[in-house]
């Protein structure tokens, strides 16, 4: 399948088990009905994950275990669905990612095979279905500690790690010759190297990629057809990334990859697009990476979705990638329905608890990927929501000293033209504090008046009651600006201590800004 010239809207990134997962003894007419929700929208490309875990994959690979392969009997109903559907499906259409592919290239839409480089799912259950032979009979080969959980993924400075990747690839090209390229999925882990290494390690991820670069230039030449496509998922800056071992910029030179989606994982309003233009130019494609979570615990909810989009458009991206989008299907599958009823078109997920209302974030497949559509919508931007470390990055964090008190200045960006039609809300929460303790908020160096201030209290703060991110007692503070203080880009939100509670020390964290705008 041929790709014209121009950068995909949206791409969207299937990890393969949402359907599978959906419901018992699915066929291939569920699977068209799942896919056909794409039809009409801004969905330009669909990155499809063929293998994930310890190289575990959906399709029918004789290089490794394909999903379920490894065992027949299990304590997990939903395992055993998982792997008996995939099965279900090779008998009826041939290979499910075949006949995925395929639906979709009916329906104009191209394909990139999606390859986790670095998934750790194994580490939940390291003799389980998603842990192929090739992961567990090596354990020598693992990066091990200090990663946590991450510990279990692959060394790739083992030469034997980064041949596997590419026998894997070099096998789903030769299945799939119609696919519009490759992914390699930096994302789904950013660990490749032991610790401290990435850096020093960069040539070897440079070298992989260039022969994995070769292999598709190949493959082309001995099919006919036109150059693959080679996408990378990479972290959220060109320094964390080389710090990872992905030295984007070398790729660049040599114009070994098409396009990077950079971001950290959760969802990141300010991805740092200028950085990445800067250092690439025009050649490689930039889409920015936003997942269906901002912080633990919590979904996009439509409007975030507009203002992630919104900031990445302006600061210069190419497209949106969407990540984890399908997970509303998994939600879908906590309701119960009749048991005659198919798993397709799923059951809405309505407001839960702290959840934003889901039944209207499909809208946004028909209106992330347009700049223009996004300008006059309305939108939510969600900044400092997530303080503790996440994988390889570590949040922007705020907080101000009790006992050395500074003012704690949060910068947010949010591409808006501000004016008469247009209305900001922000809501910012400190945490750790009492009613004794009294702030000034400014913006953009200006105190707010007295009338465009709330602040509400929480004396017993949050817990798992009625959020996941537990909070010590806080107050909320609710400002409603007047629209000659906000600039379009950059603003700057200071919070000043004025008086302190005596009885107390230790820190006053400043976090979960968020900026919502209406337009009238």
């Amino acid at each position: 399948m041929t790709v014209d010239n121009a950068p995909p809207r949206i791409i969207l990134n299937d990890d393969g088990s949402n359907f599978l997962y959906s419901w018992d003894d699915v066929d291939s007419r569920d699977l068209r009905v799942y896919l056909s929700r794409l039809e009409g929208t801004q969905v330009d490309m669909v990155a499809w994950c063929v293998a994930f875990g310890g190289y575990v994959t959906y399709y029918e690979s004789t290089v490794a275990e394909p999903v379920g392969s490894g065992f027949s009997f299990t304590d997990s109903v939903k395992r055993a669905r998982w792997a008996r559907n995939r099965a279900r499906l090779a008998e009826e259409v041939g290979d499910y990612v075949g006949f995925a592919i395929e639906t979709l290239g009916e329906m104009g839409i191209p394909v990139l095979a999606s390859f986790r480089m670095n998934d750790a799912h194994m580490s939940s259950d390291p003799t389980g279905p998603v842990a192929g032979r090739f992961w567990m009979n090596h354990p020598q080969w693992r990066i091990g500690e200090p990663f946590g959980y991450y510990a279990s993924c692959l060394d790739y400075a083992v030469p034997a790690v980064r041949e596997y990747l590419r026998r894997l690839v070099l096998e789903v090209l030769e299945l799939f010759p119609g696919i519009a390229g490759i992914e390699l999925d930096g994302m789904r882990s950013p660990f490749f190297f032991r610790d401290g290494e990435g850096r020093r390690n960069a040539p070897i991820m440079t070298s992989l990629i260039r022969e994995i670069r070769r292999d598709l230039d190949e493959a082309a030449r001995l099919t006919g057809g036109a150059r693959y496509l080679l996408r990378v998922n990479v972290p959220r800056s060109p320094r964390l990334a080389l710090e990872c071992g992905m030295d984007v910029a070398a790729w660049a030179e040599e114009e070994l990859a098409d396009g990077i989606s950079p971001g950290c994982y959760n969802t990141d309003f300010q991805i740092p697009i200028e950085e990445w233009k800067e250092l690439l130019g025009d050649g490689m494609a930039i889409h920015a990476y936003a997942n269906c979570s901002p912080a633990m615990g919590r979904y996009m909810s439509l409007k975030d979705y507009r203002g992630a989009a919104a900031n990445a458009w302006a600061a210069g991206a190419d497209g949106i990638y969407l990540f984890n989008f399908p997970c509303l299907d998994e939600l879908a599958g906590l309701i119960p329905r009749p048991m005659g009823q198919r798993p397709f078109p799923t059951p809405e997920f309505g407001a839960q608890g702290w959840h934003p209302d889901l039944t209207e974030v499909r809208r946004a497949l028909y209106e992330v990927g347009d700049a223009e559509t996004l300008a006059s919508l309305d939108k939510r931007f969600l900044f400092y929501a997530q303080p503790q470390k996440y994988r390889h990055y570590v949040p922007e964090q705020a907080a101000i000293d009790r006992l050395e008190p500074e003012p704690a200045e949060l910068v947010w960006r949010a591409f808006e033209d501000w004016g008469e039609s247009t209305r900001a809300r922000i809501e910012l929460k400190l945490v750790g504090v009492t009613v004794r303790d009294q702030f000034e908020i400014r913006l953009n160096g200006e105190p707010l008046p007295e009338n465009a201030v709330e602040r509400l209290h929480a004396p017993n703060g949050r817990d798992a009651r009625v959020h996941a991110i537990a909070l010590e007692p806080y107050s909320l503070y609710v400002i409603e600006p007047d629209a000659s203080v906000l600039r379009r880009g950059e603003n700057t939100l200071t919070v000043v201590l004025t008086e302190r509670d005596p009885h107390l020390f230790g820190e006053i964290e400043v976090r979960e800004l968020e900026v919502s705008v209406r337009h009238l």
